[in-house]
This record gives structure tokens, sequence and C-alpha cells, in this order.
């Protein structure tokens, strides 16, 4: 028996989530220009962007890649945008299937203020920051008139045994 959920297994619900997400938005585009306040956002479409680039630039920071640049990365289209996430997901993989015990508990500083975290603090944030901007959206949508949402809880998904 291991000790909690594995880094893999959340990879796994991230993904599912993100999939269904997808073909919901590729059913429903106008959804992408409603309006939504959150993380400095003016559109769904951004809140979503945002999930996508804290999930990529902590995929990079444990992999220790160059910090990705926000202005550079395409999202005009819905297969662009979600193409974020799908990147962010291959380097955690990467990471997830190579890294060691020092690698894992290693410090790193975060870029802003004197903040530190290790690698596994920081991909527990890309997936916790993701589920609760996740719920926001779900909210939003219900609120204004898309009520053809599904259950999001992890224990109604193949993502565990």
């Amino acid at each position: 028996m291991t000790d909690g959920i594995r880094f893999s297994e959340l990879l796994a619900y991230n993904r599912l989530e993100t999939a269904r997400w997808k073909e919901w938005f590729r059913n429903h585009p106008d959804a992408l220009d409603a309006p939504c306040d959150i993380a400095g956002g003016k559109t769904v479409k951004d809140l979503l962007f945002h999930i996508f680039f804290v999930e990529l630039h902590f995929a990079h920071m444990a992999r220790s890649l160059p910090k990705p640049d926000h202005n550079l990365l395409p999202r005009a289209t819905l297969d662009e945008l979600f193409g974020v996430s799908e990147d962010a997901d291959h380097k955690t993989e990467q990471f997830l299937s190579s890294a060691t015990s020092s690698e894992w508990d290693e410090t790193l500083p975060l870029g802003f203020r004197d903040a530190k975290a290790t690698r596994r603090k920081m991909l527990a944030q890309a997936f916790l920051h993701g589920v609760h901007h996740r719920g926001q959206l779900a909210m939003i949508l219900r609120q204004q008139g898309f009520k053809d949402l599904w259950v999001h809880d992890i224990v109604i998904t193949n993502a565990l045994a």
C-alpha cells in the first residue's frame, strides 16, 4: 500500500478532465467568450489559458527548463489553447518518469519575492490550482445558463484504481 495518491494518478485525472472540457467547449464555442473576471482575465478563455499556463510553468520548473513566455504561447484556436495543457502534461510525465528522490526534494526559488518550494510542492500546486479554478469555471458557466456540465468528482472517474 502506498501512502496517499501518486502524482501520476493526479496527472491521469487532470488529462481526463481536460479532455472532457475540450470536448465540451468544442460543442459550446460561445462559452469561451463568456465573461469571467478570475485571475485577472475577462473571459472564460482567459481563465483556461491561466490554468494551462500555470501547469506549463511548473512543468518547466520541475524539469529545469526555461520559463515559458506567456505572450508567445499560441491560444487562438481551441486546439492551440488546450495544446498548452497537453504540452504541460507531457513535460510533467517526463519528469515523473525520471525524477530522482533528490530532485523531488530540492528546494528552488519560485522567481517572485523570496518564495521557494520543492518540485513536489510545485507539482502539487499545479494540480490543485487547476482543480480549484475548474470548480470556479463550472460555477460561472452554470450561472450563465450552461446546464449540461458533468460531475467532476474524482471518485466517479477511472483515474484511480
